[in-house]
């Protein structure tokens, strides 16, 4: 029975006086637009949290132990102790931070170095994609020969350098004798790749070399300030270091990708659903605007109502009729909003690689790839078809009270 009311629907909503008539091609369009405007930037906030959580692990990995003490220890000894802590550990490296400046052709920048093993490096850290000329292969660097090295993109271009070129850095080391003085260590280094590293902060000052050839820039020894982790899923990461600051007590301080970022990640989770209330106004105004055309559909199809009655639909038959009606123009809403969403979102791409609609030095980021996730996509068809539901009712109630011997002799 519902499937011939919904033919019935179906047919009577296709012909000219509904949907090709009045005003239901305004009210269409309002709720594609509507639609549109849900996929776009439900997608810009979804495209930025995981465009930023994805350079975390690639630069950072997934998760970092930082000793507290500068003291040398058996790094083999606490890796063992996490990988028993913790089974899901895919790979693990020591990494060393230092401060520096970088000087080339009469330019000078604070940059900060993250010195790596390059044997251990791959399993944990992704560069590999994020390369735009030349490799992100360190191997190669030995005490013998100048150091390799890895930049970011903003770096390169303000310094002037290329793949290739070499460049020098100075590191102010303490005095052995008096802490309060320092000394000046100068190293060179050959760039090697550069890279885009996805945040804006890094790509204006990170550099990336061996962790041995660090170590000997700063004259620390064979000490190094941690481990960067890497897990079977990301994240699962804010549980595991978790899990590892127990384990591993008072002299290692454990933080997760998201650590470092988390007002960010917070402001995101509580604007997203406030965004998406927002713009949701923007259906709501075109269900509105359904449920007049509804309406106006309704005083037309008086005598049509009235011989559906007489052959025998109840009343309920015609309030699932004009119910069915709205639901359809919901459908059709969010399959051409849908589509013109996918649009705006390439177009949006286009615009923030021409354009740099992106501010670097607000948004953290220089682009955003946008991501329609399957999630944000079932809310915005539940609610589209919810509020075109219930934009129907007071039309499809109307149709229903209908008294069929009224309806034809107004005709």
């Amino acid at each position: 029975m519902n499937k011939s009311l919904m033919w019935i629907a179906w047919r009577l909503l296709i012909s000219r006086k509904t949907l090709f008539g009045g005003s239901a091609p305004l009210s269409l369009l309002g709720l594609v637009l509507g639609v549109a405007a849900l996929v776009a930037s439900m997608a810009v906030m979804s495209g930025f949290e995981s465009t930023l959580k994805h350079a975390m692990a690639d630069v950072s990995g997934h998760a970092q132990v930082v000793k507290r003490s500068r003291f040398p220890d058996d790094y083999k000894e606490l890796e063992e102790r996490i990988k028993k802590a913790e089974p899901t550990l895919v790979g693990s490296s020591r990494f060393v931070f230092i401060e520096a400046v970088l000087a080339h052709q009469g330019k000078i920048s604070g940059i900060l170095i993250q010195g790596v093993d390059t044997q251990e490096v791959g399993k944990v850290l992704n560069f590999k994609s994020r390369v735009m000329s030349g490799t992100a292969d360190l191997s190669s660097s030995s005490e013998s020969e100048v150091p390799l090295a890895l930049m970011g993109k903003g770096l390169a271009a303000k310094m002037d350098l290329k793949v290739g070129d070499r460049f020098r850095v100075v590191v102010p080391v303490a005095d052995a004798v008096d802490p309060s003085k320092f000394q000046r260590r100068v190293g060179e280094f050959q760039l090697q790749g550069i890279l885009d590293l996805g945040k804006y902060d890094w790509n204006e000052r990170f550099i990336l070399s061996d962790l041995a050839a660090t170590q000997k820039l700063a004259d620390i020894g064979d000490r190094y300030s941690g481990l960067l982790l890497r897990f079977e899923d990301v994240d699962y990461a804010r549980q595991a270091a978790f899990n590892l600051s127990h384990v591993l007590g008072s002299p290692y301080w454990v933080r997760d990708w998201r650590d470092s970022n988390e007002n960010l990640f917070e402001a995101v989770s509580v604007e997203r659903p406030g965004i998406f209330f927002v713009v949701l106004i923007i259906t709501l105004v075109a269900a509105f605007n359904v449920s007049s055309t509804l309406l106006v559909n309704v005083v037309r199809r008086y005598k049509d109502i009235a011989i559906l009655k007489t052959v025998g639909l109840s009343r309920k038959d015609i309030i699932k009729i004009f119910a069915f009606q709205g639901l359809f123009m919901g459908g059709i809403g969010l399959f051409f909003g849908f589509i013109l969403g996918f649009i705006l979102c390439l177009l949006f791409n286009f615009a923030q690689s021409r354009l740099g609609l992106v501010a670097g030095e607000v948004y953290r980021l220089d682009s955003i790839d946008v991501n329609i996730r399957f999630v944000d996509s079932i809310a915005i068809v539940i609610a589209t078809l919810l509020i075109c539901f219930i934009a129907t009712l007071a039309p499809a109630r109307r149709g229903g009270r209908l008294n069929p011997v009224e309806g034809l002799r107004n005709e």
